[in-house]
């Protein structure tokens, strides 16, 4: 029981960290158009944190009754790669070429998504742990 009072904790922390750092990159984006103008730099802040907005949004297929994690899965993850390649184009990563945009991005695009499912499948296996152990008692 104390373990799953400590998890609460640990979820609940991580969760307002998450808050703040959405609210303080919002804030802070703002101020830097305000205070320094529209540079390339927080050109970039503002289209990623709207490819964020926008992923975060569509990370809803997670929640539909009737996909399985798989299924939803192979739906958000050529979403993701399309959202982070047109925020690519914009941002003229590829210096005006598609391929090159590709060879630029493809990769980093699939390492930081893997790594991301790697710890949300790790995060949710240590709470179904969790609830079996709970289950057996």
């Amino acid at each position: 029981m104390k373990l799953n009072a400590t998890q609460n904790k640990i979820q609940t922390i991580f969760l307002y960290m998450m808050v703040g750092i959405a609210f303080g990159a919002i804030a802070i984006t703002v101020a830097l158009v305000i205070n320094v103008g529209m540079t390339d730099v927080t050109k970039q802040i503002i289209v990623w944190l709207t490819a964020a907005a926008i992923l975060g949004l569509f990370s809803t297929v997670y929640e539909l009754d009737g996909f399985t994690h798989l299924t939803a899965t192979l739906i958000h993850a050529p979403v993701t790669c399309i959202i982070a390649l047109v925020c690519g184009w914009i941002l003229n990563y590829g210096d005006g070429s598609f391929s090159l945009l590709l060879l630029r991005m493809l990769p980093s695009i699939v390492v930081i998504y893997v790594m991301i499912h790697l710890i949300l499948f790790l995060f949710r296996r240590a709470t179904l742990k969790t609830i079996n152990n709970h289950l057996k008692k």
